[in-house]
């Protein structure tokens, strides 16, 4: 009986120690474009996308001259609200050099057994993606 309780415990710990789903390993965040539709000015793109991307996040980095942004970590992404301190993301965006393009970065650190593992979070990414492409983008053709 020893031996079975052991051996779910470890079954759980393995289980609950591994990242989300939706984290991707890599060296550094992974970046995605949305073109901003023609009719719509670049000063109201910006103000429009940094309106959605501070309903979700607190802004750590907002500067609106260079048209760059970055939220500061949050660490209830993956469990539905509830406060986790082994995953975190958060998000930055810009404006392309052109103006002709939103940029959206997601990243992701997960805390491994030896530290953080960085990567990014592919649902964050497309979730901020489809919702900055719903008020801003182009229709894809």
């Amino acid at each position: 009986m020893k031996n079975y309780l052991l051996l779910f415990l470890i079954a759980f710990s393995l289980i609950s120690c591994s990242s989300p789903k939706s984290f991707v390993k890599s060296g550094d965040g992974s970046w995605t474009s949305v073109p901003i539709r023609s009719e719509i000015e670049t000063q109201r793109a910006w103000n429009e996308a940094i309106d959605i991307i501070a309903r979700r996040f607190e802004m750590e980095m907002l500067n609106g001259e260079s048209k760059y942004a970055r939220t500061g970590w949050v660490y209830n992404w993956n469990k539905k609200g509830k406060y986790t301190q082994k995953y975190r993301v958060r998000a930055t965006i810009k404006l392309s050099p052109s103006g002709e393009n939103l940029d959206i970065k997601s990243e992701a650190q997960y805390a491994g057994p030896s530290g953080w593992i960085s990567g990014f979070d592919d649902r964050l990414l497309q979730t901020l993606k489809s919702d900055i492409s719903g008020v801003v983008g182009r229709v894809a053709r």
